[in-house]
């Protein structure tokens, strides 16, 4: 039953391993390749220029990776689905999990608006 809540958790743990390592793989090499840049442009020019260069570069890079996180996805008319019934008693075991995690997370907003009011 719970073998494949299992299993999509460990695949999705491991995909952000994957991208955590991948990440900071990026990380290590735009460092090398920035003070790559530097030292080509120094060398053909002054410090004043490798820094405009650069900077230029990574100032024009984040602003199309703003552009392009803030692109608004046209939204898909929605249709109302079918509700599930269930057969014979029988629940959605993800159902019931969210379901509890819920309730849980209802009771520990209860608990701890409770605590902090106590002296």
């Amino acid at each position: 039953m719970f073998s494949a809540a299992q299993s999509h958790l460990a695949r999705g743990a491991r995909r952000a391993a994957w991208a955590t390592a991948g990440g900071g793989l990026l990380a290590v090499g735009t460092a090398f390749l920035t003070v790559a840049a530097w030292l080509v442009l120094t060398e053909t020019r002054d410090a004043q220029f490798a820094a405009l260069v650069i900077g230029l570069f990574y100032v024009g890079a984040g602003l199309v990776a703003l552009a392009l996180g803030t692109k608004g996805k046209s939204k898909s008319p929605v249709t109302a689905a079918a509700p599930h019934t269930p057969q014979d008693g029988q629940h959605d075991v993800f159902e019931r999990i969210a379901a509890a995690f819920g309730e849980g997370f209802q009771a520990g907003k209860a608990m701890k608006r409770t605590s902090s009011r106590a002296p």
